[in-house]
């Protein structure tokens, strides 16, 4: 199984993470960098990236009230559907039951979330497409604030230059 989503080095601003604790009531995989969302205090919806942890009690698992890295800033390259294309600057929306971008035409569920804008243009044939995670219009937006895929705890964010 491919990555949902892989850090691009050097790429742009500081990566920005914060601490997340599974409160989902079961274990969260978090072997294909697991793309999911967050509520911030407001009720909106914050795109994240879970990575990879050696700090977890099963590698590779995120058990119910353990706590992992997730990334929520910085530029990421996605699988993306190929039944869409993008421009440079389009807002990019993850699809939750394909575990993949596509456009809000497409995501209109309410497990399905904006990721941020794209920043390279991305042809239908392609398979990935690169996104600044939380920017731009739409980040955050879409589907309701009582209903999430996932919910969370978090703690303070800090800068982070790791990748994976």
């Amino acid at each position: 199984m491919s990555l949902e989503a892989r850090l691009i080095d050097g790429s742009g601003p500081t990566e920005e993470q914060l601490t997340y604790t599974n409160n989902t009531g079961s274990s969260m995989s978090i072997t294909d960098h697991e793309v999911f969302a967050i509520k911030d205090g407001a009720g909106s919806r914050i795109a994240c990236v879970l990575w990879a942890s050696t700090q977890v009690a099963t590698i590779g698992t995120l058990a119910d009230g353990e706590t992992g890295q997730a990334l929520i800033a910085g530029r990421l390259k996605f699988e993306k559907s190929t039944s869409v294309s993008f421009s440079q600057g389009q807002t990019a929306y993850w699809d939750y039951s394909a575990n993949k971008v596509s456009t809000k035409a497409v995501c209109n569920t309410m497990n399905d979330f904006a990721l941020g804008y794209v920043i390279e243009d991305a042809a239908t044939a392609a398979t990935k497409v690169i996104v600044d995670l939380n920017k731009g219009p739409g980040a955050g937006s879409l589907g309701s604030s009582s209903s999430s895929s996932t919910s969370s705890s978090s703690s303070s964010s800090s800068s982070s230059s790791t990748s994976s």
